[in-house]
C-alpha cells in the first residue's frame, strides 16, 4: 500500500486536494480543501462551518481525500454550478472501500480517512483530524509540470474567497487585491498555455467573477 510520503504529503505543508462525501441524502459531494500533514497517519483540514462537506463529515465520521492532477475536476468541483445539471456527474464517483464515502473515478490516488477529532477554531472554522485508514494510488508515468496548472488552482482557490465576500461591502479592499491576483494568473495560463484546458477554466472563471462582483 502507498503511503502519504509517496504522494508527496510533507509535515506542515498545505497541500491542494478535493475531499468527497456523502450528503444526507446519499448523494456524493466533492470540493476542494486544504490539507497539512501531521504525521504518516494524520491529516488535519481547516473547514468553515457552513460548508456541506464539513456538515456531512459530522455525520459520516469520515471522507475520502482524492488527489488529482486534472484542473477540471478541481474548477467543477469547486463551482457546482460549471457543470451542465448544476452537480457534479454521479459517474465521477465510486464508493469507498474501508469508510462510508464516495471517491473520484479518475483519482491518481484516494486517502480514505477517519474522523479522530473535530474542534472548534474561532467561530468560522473548525479543525478536522483525520486518521488514514487505506491509500490507494494508480500507477502513472511522472508528469512534466506546466506553471498554467498551479496558476488556475490559485484562481479557483481565490475565486471561491471572491464568491465568498462579494456581498460585502466592508471586503472591497480585500476582494480588489484578490481580483489582482486572479488577473495574474490568468495572464500566466494565457502566456504559457493559451488555447488549453487551463485557458478554457480561466475563461469561464473570469466570466463568472464579473458576475459575482457586479451584484
Amino acid at each position: 500500500m502507498a503511503k502519504l510520503g509517496d504522494l508527496g504529503f510533507k509535515k506542515d505543508a498545505i497541500v491542494e486536494t478535493i475531499v468527497s462525501t456523502y450528503n444526507a441524502d446519499g448523494e456524493p459531494n466533492a470540493a476542494p480543501m486544504g490539507a497539512k500533514l501531521i504525521d504518516m497517519r494524520h491529516l488535519v483540514f481547516n473547514l468553515y462551518n457552513s460548508s456541506k462537506t464539513l456538515s456531512n463529515i459530522k455525520s459520516s465520521r469520515c471522507a475520502v481525500v482524492n488527489l488529482t492532477g486534472d484542473i477540471e475536476v478541481y474548477y467543477r468541483s469547486a463551482f457546482k454550478e460549471a457543470n451542465p445539471s448544476g452537480v457534479l456527474p454521479k459517474e465521477w464517483f465510486l464508493k469507498a472501500e474501508a469508510v462510508n464515502a464516495p471517491k473520484l473515478r479518475m483519482a491518481e490516488a484516494t486517502v480514505e480517512v477517519s474522523v479522530a477529532d473535530l474542534a472548534a477554531q474561532g467561530t468560522q472554522k473548525t479543525r478536522v483530524l483525520f486518521t488514514v485508514e487505506q491509500v490507494n494510488a494508480t500507477q502513472k508515468f511522472p508528469q512534466v509540470y506546466c506553471r498554467a496548472f498551479g496558476a488556475t488552482l490559485e484562481a479557483i482557490i481565490h475565486a471561491t474567497r471572491i464568491k465568498a465576500l462579494a456581498n460585502d461591502p466592508a471586503e472591497r479592499e480585500h476582494i480588489a487585491e484578490l481580483l489582482e491576483r486572479v488577473a495574474y494568473n490568468n495572464d500566466v495560463v494565457n502566456h504559457v498555455a493559451p488555447d488549453s484546458s487551463y485557458s478554457v477554466v480561466l475563461a469561464d472563471l473570469m466570466e463568472r467573477i464579473g458576475v459575482w462582483v457586479q451584484k
